[in-house]
């Protein structure tokens, strides 16, 4: 019995011994790890303890982390040292570009506003005085350069092109002794100028507008005639630019107009043509005998009707009609070299 007394004073001994050694070691790991550094994963020490910029901060790369009792009131989290947060540095820059905007906008609307500008309207001179061969007739071109916002209208005082140069070049024809006086007008909305230039045989002088004129001859390479046999249609060009496309009379089967390619040469306002009993005019010589001219007009100067009907269909001697309106045109127009293509 003694012997089993002893045995349970000697265990009894060993387990308050272990209980007590535990207890010890439990109580130093804890006082340990009060010195570690905070884990990454633990939240409300990670709220606890603002780290310092010398700190090692595990989350140092991405942002800084406060808690709002630990953060002093008169902390600025936007110097130098401290990175923004990032959901408050997206609020500030889309604060930023709103403000941006709307100052932008503000901006524009201003500019807007300020563009609107009165016209300013010069001149040129671009071709002229050209004198016909025959001496019957004398034409410039002038064009008109405009500027303001909106876009200002113009207006000739006269053209005898009827526009076919665009709507900011007219063309002037005058006789022998003739003179004109050219008004020009530009208006838009905020306001208008006018400019004029005086014009006669000799030379053409600007009166009025900020105005310059341009030395240009004519230059027979920026045109080209095209005849088109199968549709009875003559094509003028300009720079690649289609002027005029007009009906057009040629040859008889048994008379053909030629195809190939030519070039014009002399032209002659009027002619009687005794083999055929009729008279034409504004003639343009393209080949040999074969010519541009009007349709045919009778001995007292009357217009063969049946003829003029006829235009569109191959009925001529081998000539190209045109009507006589179209046949002034191109007399007036094309110089002598230019390209013709008929085929």
């Amino acid at each position: 019995m003694k012997k089993i007394i002893k045995y349970i004073i000697i265990a009894s001994i060993l387990v308050v011994s272990i209980i007590m050694i535990f207890g010890c070691f439990r109580h130093d790991i804890e006082n340990n790890s009060l010195n570690d550094d905070y884990p990454a994963n633990s939240k409300s020490q990670i709220d606890n303890k603002p780290y310092s910029n010398n700190d090692e901060n595990p989350l140092a790369s991405d942002n800084r982390f406060y808690s709002e009792d630990n953060i002093p009131a008169d902390a600025d989290l936007k110097t130098d040292n401290e990175p923004k947060n990032d959901e408050n540095s997206n609020i500030q820059e889309e604060a930023d570009d709103n403000t941006s905007s709307s100052t932008s906008t503000t901006s524009n609307t201003d500019i807007v506003k300020n563009e609107y500008t009165p016209p300013k309207l010069t001149l040129e001179i671009t071709e002229g005085p050209v004198i016909l061969e025959d001496n019957s007739l004398c034409y410039y071109r002038i064009k008109a350069k405009v500027q303001g916002n909106p876009t200002p209208r113009l207006s000739f005082s006269k053209d005898d092109s009827n526009g076919a140069w665009g709507k900011n070049v007219a063309q002037v024809n005058l006789l022998v002794g003739e003179s004109c006086e050219l008004y020009v007008n530009a208006a838009n909305t905020v306001g208008k100028t006018s400019a004029s230039v005086s014009l006669t045989w000799d030379g053409g002088i600007i009166n009025k507008g900020s105005t310059t004129i341009v030395a240009d001859e004519v230059n027979p390479s920026n045109y080209l005639i095209e005849v088109s046999l199968s549709e009875q249609k003559v094509r003028v060009f300009y720079k690649d630019n289609l002027l005029k496309e007009v009906v057009c009379s040629s040859g008889a089967p048994q008379t053909p107009t030629p195809k190939g390619v030519f070039k014009i040469s002399d032209k002659i306002k009027y002619s009687w043509l005794p083999q055929y009993d009729v008279g034409a005019y504004y003639f343009v010589r393209f080949f040999k005998s074969y010519l541009f001219h009007s349709t045919p007009f009778d001995k007292d100067g009357n217009l063969i009707e049946e003829d003029q009907k006829n235009l569109g269909k191959p009925v001529s001697h081998g000539c190209v009609r045109l009507d006589i309106n179209e046949a002034k045109w191109l007399y007036e127009t094309v110089p002598s070299g230019t390209m013709v293509k008929i085929y």
